[in-house]
């Protein structure tokens, strides 16, 4: 089955999932050294990683290999480009609804506070 995605599709799911929310949702493991977010690299399984929010990047220094979110899809679920997109855009989905679900809760909170 071949599926089209547009360029911004792409874009959204590279760079609008967080790398490391991905991370703990295809259950890598993971945790915090030295302030840094390390993860168990999906090619050489050691923990000589890191993730760069500001780039939406993970990094294995010993394959030294970057990893976008949706390589690290395709690597950890081993599916074929369109499934690991399909997973992708129902994640992003799932974060967006959380946003606006939050965003609801603090709109309510602030229109409380000031009735009193």
């Amino acid at each position: 089955m071949s599926q089209k995605f547009t360029k911004q599709e792409l874009y959204e799911l590279r760079n609008f999932v967080p790398i490391d929310d991905l991370i703990r949702k295809l259950q890598i493991p993971c945790k915090l050294i030295e302030g840094y977010f390390r993860f168990l690299c999906p090619l050489c399984n050691e923990f000589r990683t890191a993730t760069k929010p500001d780039t939406n990047l993970a990094r294995c220094f010993l394959c030294a290999r970057n990893f976008n979110t949706i390589d690290m899809t395709l690597i950890c679920r081993r599916v074929s480009f369109v499934e690991g997109v399909a997973f992708l855009q129902t994640f992003y989905a799932d974060i967006q609804k959380r946003k606006r679900r939050q965003a609801e809760l603090e709109q309510r909170v602030k229109r409380m506070i000031k009735t009193f």
